[in-house]
């Protein structure tokens, strides 16, 4: 059986943390990243454990620290992020023994919980093995773009690649609403998330500090817009491209609006969708902003993502009802 060690990251441990997430094929992460996600994240702590043999590292769980709202306060909550183990150490409990000293140092540093979106076989540990408990998983909505697409998905064939179209910085009008691209966020982005937040439950913060981290400063690519209505700014919204399991996607990555702007969510969406050239544009609406989203001509699918987590100090909760937490599609393209 293999040996390992656990410890912490070290920088220099860095070539060998690198070595094995290109080897296993697990993530696509490279120095620009690294530094962005680790080093420049505005909550700080950077939580990688390695396991180690000799020399070589054979095993990474990484965690991050996000400002959320839990229950009505602001929280930092540690949050498992990249994860790999080398083919011949898997099934020896290398994932346990990183996540479970990862779980013990964000409990000593403050977090109250710990949350994530597992899938099939993480699941399993997490839940089987490690304590971890379901909470309501998330229903994904999408807005067919492609005909053909729907046809292709239900076959499970392959879509054509496809992508974000020529970029355009040109403001559009939706109505009585414009729409333009953002560079940043601008502090007006404060505003607008504090006017949305109690609408969300518990939620990672989305004030202008973290947009601009995550999807500004980030080495990924992002397209930003920001929806006015007489000369003021009501909502604002993300939106990327990926392809999983064959089908070329855009994806919604963050939509955050004042309660009663439908018709910037609305002009938003739209925007969205035609940044794409993609079978479709998926999207995790809020149960209150579901009627904008069947407007911009989206609709709910069969697909869920999981969603665990897991108490790590006395005075953390995990509330167990759908319409308690809010998260989008940003809070998971990470992996």
């Amino acid at each position: 059986m293999p040996s390992f060690s656990v410890e912490l990251y070290r920088p220099e441990r860095r070539a060998g943390f690198f070595e094995l997430m290109h080897g296993v094929g697990r993530s696509h992460i490279d120095d620009a990243e690294f530094d962005w996600w680790f080093d420049r994240n505005p909550v700080g702590r950077r939580l990688i454990s390695l396991g180690i043999d000799g020399e070589r590292v054979v095993g990474v769980a990484a965690m991050s620290f996000f400002r959320m709202i839990l229950d009505g306060a602001e929280r930092e909550v540690a949050i498992p992020v990249h994860v790999a183990t080398e083919a011949p150490y898997r099934r020896q409990g290398i994932f346990s023994e990183l996540e479970l000293n990862n779980e013990r140092e964000a409990a000593a540093d403050g977090s109250p919980v710990t949350i994530t979106f597992p899938n099939a076989a993480s699941h399993r540990i997490f839940v089987g093995r490690l304590g971890w408990v379901d909470l309501p998983g998330r229903r994904v909505w999408a807005r067919p773009l492609r005909a053909a697409g729907v046809v292709r998905y239900f076959a499970r064939r392959p879509s054509p690649r496809g992508g974000l179209v020529p970029e355009s910085r040109e403001p559009r009008r939706y109505g009585d609403v414009q729409v333009e691209w953002l560079d940043r966020f601008p502090p007006e982005a404060d505003e607008i998330w504090r006017a949305a937040a109690p609408g969300y439950g518990n939620h990672v913060i989305r004030d202008a500090q973290f947009l601009n981290w995550r999807y500004a400063d980030t080495p990924r690519t992002y397209r930003r817009f920001g929806a006015s209505r007489d000369g003021r700014l009501r909502a604002v919204a993300v939106v990327g491209h990926t392809v999983k399991q064959g089908v070329s996607s855009g994806f919604l990555a963050d939509l955050v609006s004042e309660p009663d702007a439908e018709a910037e969510r609305v002009a938003l969406l739209r925007r969205a969708a035609a940044e794409l050239e993609a079978d479709a544009l998926i999207a995790l609406p809020p149960r209150t902003q579901r009627g904008s989203f069947l407007r911009a001509g989206f609709l709910p699918t069969n697909r869920k993502i999981r969603f665990v987590g897991k108490i790590l100090n006395p005075d953390g909760r995990l509330d167990p009802r759908p319409a308690a937490w809010h998260f989008t599609l940003g809070d998971f393209d990470f992996f």
